[in-house]
C-alpha cells in the first residue's frame, strides 16, 4: 500500500499517542536502566536477521519457524528508505505493516532497524531520487577532491528528507501497531566515513568556524567524566572553553574526528527527534567499534559513536537514548565496561551466536538486549536455543537484580581460571574446571541464605564474610522457572554436590527428543559421563537454587 502524506499532517498527529503503556526506558533505585513493556520490565533476548531477509514477504515467510525455535523474544529487522519511500513523499509501508503483524502473530516483539541515509558508513540504501540529485544530496569529498558515493553529514536537504521520512515511519507505526510490537528503534546504522574527515567545503568551513557552545557546555560541565581520548585533546589545548575547532582541539585527526562525530550526531539526532515527536520510543544508534588501540580515525568509520567520543555524541544527540556497540571482537568483557556508563546502558545489536556474551551482559552489566546478527542460520544451534529458553525462564529474576549488587556475571575469557564475588555475608568462588569447554552464567542471591545459580561448565564453593564464621552448602535443587513458578526436578547431593563440598554446574544434557538428563556425576576422584539420551547429547544450561548457611 503507497500513501502520500505531509509533514505538517503528520506533526499534528504528534499530540497524540495510542496506547498509555508505549515501551519505555527509565532508572531503577539502584540507577539501573529499565525498558519496560506493558508496564513491564523487558530484556530483549533478541537476533538480528541478515541486512535483506526483511526485504520481501516471501523471504521472510519461511524464516518465522527458524525465529521460533531460536526461543528468540524479540527480533531486529531493517526497514530501507529506499523501499519505503520510492518517490519523495509517496510511502509503501506493506512491509512494515507485514513485520508488525508477523511479529506479534509469532509472539516476538519488533525493533526496527532504520537503513536511512546510511548503512555501515554508505548510502546504498537511499532512494533512487535521492542518489540520482547528487547537487541537493551532496556527496562526501576526500582530501584530493574525488567525490565518494557517500552522503554528506553536512547535507541540510537530506537530513530533512530523512528525517520527514522517519516521521512517515514512526506515524505509521503508531497507526498500526495498537499492541506495542515494536519497542525501539535504530534511526541509521553504524555510521561513520573511512577517512579522516569530509572534505566538501561546508565541512571545511565547519572546521575553521566556532566550536558550538553546546559542546563547550557540555565538555565543561562533565570535565571530571570525561573519556581520556577525549579529555587529554582538549586538555593538550588548554581547556580552552571557546574558539575554531583548531583552536580548541588542535590541527590533528582527533579535532577532526570530533568535527565529524558531532556533525553525525546532529544529523542523527534530528532524525530521531523527528520520530520522537510522532512516537516517542525509545532510540538507540549503534557502531562498528574500534578495532585496536592505534587505529587512528579512518581505519575505523570515523564520526561514528564509539566510545572514544560518546561524549561528544552525547552532547550532540539528547534525542538518542543508547550508544550501542557491535561486538564481534573477542575481548569482549573490556568492551562492554567500554559503554556500559552511568549516563549509557549496555545495548548490544550485533554480535556473535554466543550464550555465554548474552549471559555475561544481562547479570554483569545490566543489558538491555543482546542480539546476535544473522539470527536466522542459527536454527538449529540446540546450546543456543536452550540457553536462550533459559535465560527467557529467568528474565523476570534478572530484570528485579539490576543495577543491585546480588547479581554478577560468570564467563570465562583467555585463561581465566575462574573468579570471587562477594554477596551479604557471603563469599562465592567459581572455578573453570575444562578449558576445552565454554563456561558461563550467572548468580544472584535472592534471599540472605539463598542463591540462583544458573549456566555451565562452572563449579561454585561458597565461605562466610563473618568473622569466625564458616559458610556451607545445605541444600541444592536443580529445577526450572514454568510461568513465573518454580519447578525442582532434583534435589542434588552425594556425587552431584561432592557432598555439599561445592556446586559443580555441569549444564543439562540435551538430545534429539528434547528431553534434559543429567551429564555427569562424579565418583570419587573418577568423572564419568552418565546421560541416558547417548554420548551425542547436546549440552544446555541448568538452573539451581541453593540454599546455604554458616556456623
Amino acid at each position: 500500500m503507497k500513501k502520500t502524506i505531509s509533514f505538517i499532517v503528520l506533526l499534528c498527529l504528534a499530540g497524540f499517542t495510542a496506547g498509555a503503556q508505549l515501551p519505555a526506558l527509565s532508572r531503577t533505585a539502584d540507577g539501573a536502566y529499565r525498558l519496560t513493556v506493558d508496564g513491564e520490565p523487558f530484556l530483549m533476548i533478541a537476533g538480528e536477521l541478515h541486512n535483506s531477509s526483511s526485504s520481501t514477504k516471501v523471504y521472510m515467510d519461511a524464516l518465522w519457524p527458524r525465529l521460533k525455535s531460536l526461543n528468540l523474544n524479540t527480533v531486529l529487522a531493517a526497514v530501507s528508505w529506499e523501499q519505503f519511500e520510492p518517490e519523495e513523499g509517496v510511502y509503501d509501508y506493506e512491509m512494515v505493516d507485514y513485520l508488525i503483524s508477523e511479529s506479534r502473530a509469532n509472539g516476538l516483539k519488533l525493533c526496527i532497524l532504520w537503513f536511512g541515509t546510511w548503512k555501515n558508513g554508505e548510502s546504498s540504501y537511499v532512494p533512487m531520487w535521492v542518489k540520482r540529485d547528487t547537487q541537493r544530496f551532496f556527496r562526501m569529498k576526500t582530501a584530493d577532491g574525488g567525490v565518494v558515493e557517500t552522503v554528506s553529514p553536512f547535507c541540510d536537504a537530506a537530513r530533512e528528507a530523512d528525517a520527514r521520512a522517519f516521521a512517515a515511519l514512526m506515524a505509521r507505526i503508531r497507526e498500526v501497531d495498537t499492541d506495542h510490537t515494536v519497542i525501539m528503534m535504530q534511526p541509521e546504522n553504524e555510521v561513520g566515513i573511512f577517512a579522516d574527515m569530509d572534505y566538501n567545503d561546508t565541512a571545511l568551513a565547519a572546521f575553521e568556524g566556532q566550536v558550538p557552545e553546546q559542546l563547550m557546555k557540555y565538555l565543561s560541565d562533565n570535565k571530571k567524566n570525561l573519556k581520556e581520548e577525549v579529555a587529554s585533546v582538549w586538555a593538550a589545548n588548554g581547556s580552552k572553553r571557546r574558539g575554531t575547532w583548531k583552536e580548541v582541539f588542535g590541527d590533528n585527526p582527533q579535532a577532526r574526528e570530533f568535527l565529524m562525530a558531532w556533525t553525525y550526531a546532529g544529523y542523527m539526532n534530528s532524525v530521531a527527534e523527528a520520530g520522537k515527536a510522532v512516537l516517542p520510543l525509545p532510540m538507540f544508534v549503534n557502531c562498528w567499534i574500534v578495532q585496536a588501540p592505534g587505529d587512528l580515525p579512518g581505519v575505523y568509520p570515523n564520526g561514528g559513536p564509539v566510545s572514544r567520543v560518546m561524549d561528544i555524541w552525547k552532547a550532540g544527540a539528547p534525542s538518542i537514548d543508547v550508544v550501542a556497540p557491535d561486538i564481534y571482537l573477542p575481548d569482549f568483557k573490556s568492551i562492554v565496561r567500554e559503554y556500559h556508563r552511568a549516563d549509557n546502558p549496555l545495548l548490544i545489536p550485533e554480535s556473535t551466536v554466543d550464550p555465554g556474551r548474552a549471559f555475561y551482559a544481562f547479570a554483569e552489566h545490566d543489558a538491555l538486549c543482546y542480539s546476535p546478527f544473522a539470527i536466522e542460520d542459527a536454527a538449529g544451534n540446540l546450546q543456543f536455543s536452550a540457553a536462550y529458553e533459559v535465560l527467557g525462564q529467568l528474565m523476570p529474576r534478572i530484570a528485579a537484580h539490576a543495577g543491585t549488587d546480588k547479581m554478577r556475571g560468570i564467563m570465562r575469557y583467555g585463561e581465566e581460571e575462574g573468579e570471587t564475588f562477594v554477596f551479604d555475608g557471603y563469599s562465592v568462588e567459581i572455578t573453570y574446571e575444562d578449558p576445552e569447554k565454554p563456561a558461563y552464567g550467572l548468580v544472584i542471591q535472592t534471599a540472605q541464605d539463598e542463591f540462583l545459580f544458573a549456566g555451565i561448565n562452572f563449579v561454585a564453593t561458597v565461605a562466610s564474610t563473618g568473622v569466625g564464621r564458616t559458610g556451607y552448602i545445605g541444600q541444592v535443587w536443580e529445577g526450572r522457572y514454568r510461568d513465573g513458578r518454580w519447578e525442582p526436578t532434583r534435589l542434588l547431593n552425594g556425587d552431584e554436590t561432592r557432598h555439599h563440598a561445592a556446586l559443580r554446574v555441569r549444564g543439562i544434557a540435551v538430545g534429539s527428543g528434547g528431553a534434559p538428563r543429567s551429564f555427569e556425576a562424579d565418583n570419587s576422584q573418577e568423572v564419568f559421563e552418565y546421560s541416558p539420551l547417548g554420548r551425542d547429547a547436546v549440552m544446555v544450561p541448568g538452573i539451581y537454587k541453593v540454599t546455604v548457611y554458616t556456623r
